[in-house]
């Protein structure tokens, strides 16, 4: 027996089905964690990323339920939040939005988020967490662009579930998960995911297909 994740049966719909079932698990999974968070009386994420998170949840609705053209619009809202988050990080790092310590900054300088870069990498030498922390800005703002521009948006969702994801596993092995919960990287990570295929998107489940 063959389970299929679409109606379709071709391999590029199977990884479609498939990315579409992992997106739900990941953003079902982040809410169910952050919900756990807050109830531990842990602090409510900032505004944009309570935004981005609403946004997703609707886009997973309309991917499992998909009415009209509705669900390719609420994909490509979410890629346009995705890149203003990726862009948006950039600008800290570069003191746009105020030095170290201003409300609602990150870093505020380069040097500090090459700091924080090498905490994520577990005290790295410094040239190889500057590498690092070059490599992650210039991914941030190809990603931003790719995203704001809407095309191959298959490639660049699964693109930036796969940066996310890394950044999930760093936070949470160095910094803590205090820090994936105020991002709600999880749920980013299933709104990428969803993104690549929001433009074609089927209620998802699984169908057995017997083998002849």
């Amino acid at each position: 027996m063959v389970r299929n994740l679409t109606n379709g049966g071709d391999g590029m719909e199977w990884m479609d089905g498939a990315r579409q079932v992992g997106g739900l698990a990941w953003v079902a999974g982040g809410v169910l964690f952050g919900i756990g968070w807050v109830l531990a009386g842990r602090p409510l994420p900032g505004v944009v990323t309570l935004t981005l998170v609403a946004a997703v949840l609707v886009l997973a609705a309309l991917v499992v339920r998909p009415v009209g053209r509705a669900t390719a619009v609420a994909g490509r809202v979410v890629a346009v939040l995705l890149a203003i988050a990726f862009a948006g990080a950039v600008a800290d790092r570069f003191g746009l939005w105020g030095g170290p310590g201003a409300s609602g900054v990150s870093w505020g300088s380069w040097s500090a988020f090459v700091d924080y870069t090498r905490t994520l990498l577990h005290g790295v030498p410094l040239p190889i967490a500057t590498a690092a922390a070059v490599a992650a800005t210039a991914a941030e703002i190809v990603l931003a662009a790719a995203l704001l521009v809407g095309r191959q948006r298959r490639w660049t969702g699964k693109a930036a579930a796969g940066l996310l994801t890394c950044y999930l596993v760093a936070m949470g092995l160095s910094v803590g998960w205090a820090e994936v919960a105020r991002y709600a990287v999880a749920v980013e990570i299933g709104g990428a995911l969803l993104v690549t295929v929001a433009s074609a998107a089927r209620p998802a489940r699984a169908l057995a297909v017997p083998c002849s």
